[in-house]
């Protein structure tokens, strides 16, 4: 019996023309499945006479056209075995198809094979693009199926997806797959190919035993040095996803780092931050014994490193701590259930909190069960996220008139505390520290405005800073 499969790419304007015309080669050279091509268009186009047009905007809004798919795959569920949406520059080989089929007949029924997304330079290195900001491999996630280690990748869009007719129906019949186009955590270009992932019950998970062969060629590869991940890097974290079915303790992470946000995913612990500046300058000037908690990709750790800092750490989580360890970072061997035991008491010249306050239900507790890590003289730098400046009043301001009153910074109902420096050192005073000190990551385009006033607008400039303290004795 042959497979029938239908094809929908969408493709605004005359834009990427040449890169539509690769995707429609490449799926005319298939030779074990019949396909079907849909064009999704804002206007009229002619790729030959075998190549369907489907030509209207489902809204004003021009970023709804992926949305065109979902009534043409519902009209048409019956009619094909296996339905492919994409955007335009995404390629998605024959062996792709294999690859899902042969996931989709091992997995649970509520789980779907998807993809990454990546880029290759011009010495031919991959790129993973998937991977930037807060997205992150969820330890917990991951589970063997025929064999294969499996796992969860935070970021689900990969600008396309594969569908069994199965799993198509159920996304119909779950109420979540017909609905008019929108935005939320992703934006609405982006809510076209993640919604049967986040809205009709589909687990999206990720073949790490063969990662190359789920990953899709973004064929632009315009996003090189600007966000992704090199695979040579991303090859450390699967080695360790791929040990964690034979070890369970490392399914844990310190913090839950997902706010309850429906509109967007900033407010989420970011994996993949750049060093702090700020931290660096609230070093004290003598070569020091660091303990980092809450360490992602450790720049900021590496950037002490190279200072002559002996820097210890406590990662988010197990698979991230590996590319911490590529960066020189020693990383304590601890059951992130229980960090506090992994500590020698008295041990470190300074105890840096990394960005991990505002995700722990009491961040004086968690405060004080530190600070026996600290010397005598030890001291505490907690880097904070700055809610009070000015730019970032703004983008709460925009989201409360577009989305309504905003319950993200009170902890009980998004899993975040707000943060400003005033908060944090709140938050030190009650945990028994003293003599404060607040440094700011002014960004480059402020600094000169910074120097006129003297410093004082800092706080209202810069979105990240850190406070440094010392115990009350």
């Amino acid at each position: 019996m042959i497979v029938k499969i239908l094809v929908a790419i969408a493709n605004y304007g005359d834009s990427n023309t040449s890169y539509v015309q690769t995707l429609i080669d490449t799926y005319r050279g298939f030779s074990r499945y019949q396909v079907d091509i849909v064009i999704l268009s804002n206007v009229d186009k002619n790729f030959g006479t075998s190549i369907e047009v489907a030509v209207g905007l489902p809204t004003s809004n021009p970023w709804s056209l992926p949305f065109a798919h979902r009534q043409i795959f519902a009209d048409r569920q019956d009619d094909y075995d296996v339905f492919i949406y994409s955007e335009d520059d995404t390629h998605i080989l024959e062996t792709h198809v294999e690859n899902y089929l042969g996931a989709e007949a091992v997995l649970p029924p509520d789980h779907v094979a998807g993809f990454m997304r990546h880029e290759i330079d011009a010495s031919g290195a991959w790129h993973y693009s998937t991977v930037h900001a807060t997205y992150h491999w969820d330890p917990s996630s991951v589970l063997l199926a025929g064999g294969e280690v499996f796992a969860n990748f935070t970021n689900e869009h990969s600008a396309a997806y594969i569908l069994s007719r199965d799993k198509l129906k159920r996304c119909i019949a779950s109420g979540g797959f017909l609905v008019q186009p929108h935005s939320g955590r992703y934006d609405m270009l982006c809510s076209a190919a993640t919604d049967p992932y986040t809205r009709c019950g589909l687990k999206k998970v990720i073949n790490v035993s063969r990662l190359s062969d789920f990953s899709l060629h973004h064929l632009p590869n315009k996003y090189i040095g600007r966000i992704g991940l090199p695979k040579v890097e991303m090859d450390l974290q699967i080695e360790k996803l791929l040990t964690i079915p034979k070890n369970d303790h490392l399914r844990t992470s310190l913090i839950d780092g997902t706010v309850k946000s429906d509109h967007s995913s900033r407010y989420d612990r970011s994996y993949f931050t750049p060093a702090f500046a700020s931290v660096a300058r609230a070093m004290p000037n003598r070569r020091c014994r660091v303990l980092s908690v809450g360490c992602d990709m450790g720049k900021t750790e590496a950037a002490l490193v190279a200072q002559g800092h002996e820097v210890d750490a406590i990662p988010l989580d197990h698979v991230i701590a590996e590319s911490a360890k590529s960066r020189d970072i020693m990383i304590l061997d601890a059951a992130l259930s229980d960090p506090i035991s992994a500590f020698q008491p008295g041990r470190y010249d300074v105890l840096l909190m990394n960005l991990c306050l505002p995700y722990m239900s009491s961040p004086i507790d968690m405060l004080r069960s530190f600070s026996p890590a600290l010397s005598r003289d030890g001291q505490l730098l907690v880097a904070f996220w700055n809610w009070s400046a000015e730019s970032e009043k703004r983008k709460r301001r925009e989201e409360k008139k577009k989305f309504g009153p905003l319950t993200v910074g009170e902890y009980a109902e998004s899993g975040i505390h707000r943060t400003d420096p005033q908060i944090v050192r709140d938050w030190l005073k009650q945990a028994g520290y003293g003599a404060f000190s607040t440094y700011f990551d002014v960004p480059e385009k402020h600094r000169l405005l910074s120097n006129l006033c003297l410093k004082l607008m800092d706080s209202r400039i810069a979105v990240t800073g850190t406070v440094r303290a010392t115990a009350v004795q």
